[in-house]
C-alpha cells in the first residue's frame, strides 16, 4: 500500500488509501496500521515524539509519589500588616463555659451537658456563627438547632441559625479531640429580642 501511495499524487494516494481502509474497515488492526501511514504520508514531522510511558502498577507506587508533610500551627499564619503597624485590634465579649462537675449539680440540670456559663442568644433573630479551633479539631454541633460544624485550627468555618422560639439547646463536641470528648458540652438559652437586649447590655458594660 505504501508502494502504491508513494507512486500517486497527494489526492489519488488519500483516495487509495480510503478505498483500502474501507475494504478492510472489519479487521481494526490493519486501518489504526493504514491511517498511521496516511499520517506518515501526508503530514510528516522531523521532530521525535517523546517516549509515551505506560501507566501500570509500578508508577502508581508511594515511592514514586511522595507526599509532602508540613506541621502548620496557628501561630505560623501571618498577622495582618494593619495590626503590625498600631491599627487597634477589635475588642468583643467573651467568656467561658465550663462543664458542671456530678456535686454542683441542682435539681433539674442535665449530667455531663449542663454548664456554668450558658450562651444567650435572641429569637427570631438571623444568627451567624464563626467557629475555629485552637488546640485541635473540635466539632460544634446542637442537634435541637439543627447546627454543626467543625473547628479547625487556623480556619474559620461559618454557619446560621434562626431560633423560632424561647427554650434551652443542649449540644456538645462531636468530634473526637481527646481524652476530654466526652465533657465538652454546649448550652444555648434562647431568649427574647427585649430579654436579650437587657442581658447583652449589662454584660458589654461590665
Amino acid at each position: 500500500l505504501a508502494q502504491v501511495s508513494f507512486g500517486l499524487k497527494g489526492s489519488e494516494a488519500f483516495i487509495v488509501l480510503l478505498a483500502h481502509i474501507s475494504l478492510c474497515s472489519k479487521d481494526t488492526l490493519t486501518c489504526i496500521d493504514m491511517l498511521g501511514t496516511l499520517k506518515t504520508i501526508f503530514w510528516p514531522s522531523d521532530r521525535r515524539e517523546a517516549p509515551v510511558v505506560a501507566t501500570t502498577m509500578d508508577n502508581l507506587d508511594a515511592k514514586n509519589r511522595r507526599a509532602r508533610v508540613q506541621n502548620v500551627k496557628a501561630e505560623d499564619y501571618p498577622t495582618p500588616e494593619k495590626y503590625l503597624e498600631g491599627a487597634e485590634i477589635p475588642t468583643f465579649y467573651s467568656f467561658q463555659s465550663n462543664l458542671v462537675a456530678d456535686e454542683d449539680l441542682v435539681p433539674g440540670m442535665v449530667r455531663v451537658l449542663e454548664v456554668d456559663k450558658r450562651l444567650t442568644l435572641p429569637t427570631r433573630t438571623h444568627i451567624r456563627f464563626l467557629v475555629t479551633g485552637q488546640d485541635v479539631i473540635h466539632s460544634f454541633a446542637i442537634p435541637s438547632l439543627g447546627v454543626k460544624t467543625d473547628g479547625i485550627p487556623g480556619r474559620i468555618n461559618r454557619i446560621n441559625t434562626f431560633i423560632q422560639r424561647e427554650g434551652v439547646f443542649y449540644g456538645q463536641c462531636s468530634e473526637l479531640c481527646g481524652t476530654l470528648h466526652g465533657f465538652m458540652p454546649i448550652v444555648v438559652e434562647a431568649v427574647s429580642p427585649e430579654t436579650y437586649a437587657a442581658h447583652a447590655r449589662k454584660w458589654y458594660k461590665e
